[in-house]
């Protein structure tokens, strides 16, 4: 992987009234590349939400490393609401990721997750996955603070999803949802710079 994003995908993934193609390419230009890395890539005049979405595309991480990062996000959204801080299923499905986090940095290349820790996982989601589902049908007539929770549930659900770059992704924008409005470029600014971190951190 050569862990960049060229002009054209940028154009792509980004394209919009307000954001046009001639802009992102002058914005190529002016550091004379047609591809970038993340962290240049992360300093460009972008808007803030399209620079988180272009920034968890598949061209930066491996799945190990979305992995790692759907963990943080999950467990920053689940640490943002009282009600999914302190639920014992919450806790067990977390501490399960983090089991997986560290089994897969230790693997050797072609082996396979534990059986129980596996079957760990499924089954804490589908313990996550059954107090949404009562939650979920009731959006109509929730409250914004009821939607936050519902959020912060889906975000630990969504960082065990089997497509890591999907995963990641979905804990992203859940862990966003997960706080009141005024919050949401805060937390948008936190999930660009772990997963700049990530990307500077292998480079080291």
């Amino acid at each position: 992987m050569s862990y960049t994003m060229s002009v054209d995908r940028v154009i792509q993934l980004a394209r919009c009234d307000d954001f046009p193609e001639a802009t992102i390419r002058q914005m190529f230009a002016d550091h004379n590349a047609t591809e970038l890395p993340l962290d240049v890539l992360a300093t460009l005049p972008i808007p803030l939400s399209v620079k988180v979405f272009l920034g968890l595309q598949d061209e930066f991480f491996d799945a190990d490393e979305f992995r790692e990062l759907a963990v943080a996000f999950a467990k920053r959204a689940a640490l943002e609401n009282p009600k999914a801080e302190s639920d014992y299923f919450v806790g067990k499905v977390l501490d399960a990721y983090e089991q997986v986090v560290q089994a897969t940095r230790t693997l050797k290349l072609g082996a396979v997750l534990d059986a129980h820790l596996t079957q760990l996982v499924t089954g804490y989601r589908g313990a996550i996955k059954a107090l949404t589902e009562p939650l979920s049908k009731a959006l109509q007539s929730t409250s914004g603070e009821q939607l936050q929770t519902i959020a912060a549930y889906e975000a630990v659900w969504f960082a065990g999803y089997e497509s890591q770059g999907i995963a990641c992704r979905n804990a992203a924008s859940c862990a966003v949802a997960s706080v009141p409005k005024p919050e949401a470029d805060g937390v948008l600014q936190w999930v660009l710079d772990n997963a700049v971190a990530v990307t500077q951190a292998r480079a080291a």
